[in-house]
């Protein structure tokens, strides 16, 4: 009986988060939302040593940022473009929702999530050893710029939260970010089903923009609530 291999586990190596997001900038301005692009002119656009480019093209694909579509040329993912987007438009807060949707897809990361989750708070330094003593690396500065880009990436997207030296998990949910906390059980109805029926469940979609007033705005939800009450 074959015993399955494990993932690949690969973190970003040398580089700040600053630097990743120039990396992925390059390669979306070089075009690689639609067609391939080698790394190396990723290298060019972003102004980073090429083989800074390539030794980190490994993270971005295991993290689900690129594609990689041949020998040394990538295609950035679906959700990465929007990132890199967003970034691109200085529209940093909405950034951080498809970094929350792109990390926890990586083992390595939910891993380190889990990790974090289970130990409730975990230092900066604990959680670094614990990827060093995880992937047998080296406490260098090579790794440990790396690891430190890799945790920076997590507070950004909100994954994790930073508070007085120590990590928190956080999970995204329902649009809103919540600290892990036991489930509460679902209130019990206090209305009498027989009386009231089955209800059911509608949605209402109402399209707004900055021209739309609050007088406005009001008079549609009127409109609809009236509409659903006949």
């Amino acid at each position: 009986m074959s015993v399955p291999q494990r993932e690949e586990r690969n973190i970003p190596e040398n580089v700040t988060f600053e630097t990743l997001n120039r990396i992925l900038l390059a390669y979306l301005r070089a075009g690689a939302f639609e067609h391939p692009v080698n790394y190396q002119e990723a290298a060019v656009r972003s102004g980073v040593n090429r083989t800074i480019v390539s030794l980190n093209d490994k993270f971005l694909v295991s993290a689900g940022f690129l594609n990689e579509e041949g020998r040394g040329t990538f295609r950035l993912t679906e959700k990465a473009v929007r990132y890199a987007q967003l970034l691109d438009w200085n529209k940093t807060e909405e950034a951080r929702e498809p970094l929350r949707e792109i990390l926890p897809e990586y083992a390595y990361v939910k891993s380190l999530l889990d990790f974090v989750t289970i130990n409730k708070k975990v230092t900066r330094d604990e959680l670094i050893t614990h990827i060093i003593t995880d992937l047998r690396i080296q406490r260098g500065a090579r790794y440990t710029t790396g690891m430190n880009a890799l945790l920076d990436m997590l507070t950004f997207s909100g994954l994790l939260k930073e508070e007085d030296g120590s990590f928190s998990a956080v999970r995204f949910e329902k649009g809103m970010l919540k600290a892990l906390q036991p489930e509460r059980p679902a209130p019990i109805p206090t209305s009498e089903p027989e009386k009231m029926g089955a209800p059911i469940p509608i949605s209402v979609s109402v399209m707004v923009d900055e021209n739309t007033s609050l007088e406005k705005l009001k008079a549609i939800i009127k409109a609809v609530k009236e509409a659903l009450q006949e």
